[in-house]
């Protein structure tokens, strides 16, 4: 089993617009067994995914060619023995303005069997602005 994480662009989407990515990838990771999370905060997304190779590989060209954002970067691909976030088919965590505040947020969200080199690039994200 593998988790990713990628970052992205996506400038000034609506709250629906959010809505509708998070039910299409509730949606399409259930179908192929991926859990996970996703982040955004105004401006990029960051989203770790879990599961097999292959799924994750299915999810990621789906990713890549959705025109809501662009610039998708993978940051982390590591082997793992068991998910973080095994009922999470696509949790949302809303990062809240306060970037001062976000880290903490981010702390009391994130799940504890989270891999800490996984946590700090999550955490880093929150910083951005």
């Amino acid at each position: 089993m593998r988790q990713y994480i990628y970052i992205s662009t996506a400038p000034d989407l609506s709250r629906s617009e959010i809505d509708l990515i998070l039910a299409s990838c509730s949606r399409n990771n259930a179908e192929r067994g991926v859990t996970g999370m996703l982040l955004y905060n105004g401006r990029n997304f960051l989203q770790l995914l879990e599961g097999e190779q292959e799924d994750l590989m299915w999810v990621m060209r789906r990713i890549a060619s959705d025109t809501r954002h662009s610039g998708v970067s993978k940051l982390e691909d590591i082997y793992t023995e068991e998910r973080a976030c095994p009922d999470w088919t696509m949790r949302h965590i809303r990062l809240v303005d306060d970037v001062d505040a976000r880290q903490s947020t981010l702390e009391a969200e994130l799940p504890d069997a989270l891999d800490p080199q996984l946590r700090r690039t999550i955490l880093n994200f929150a910083a951005l602005n």
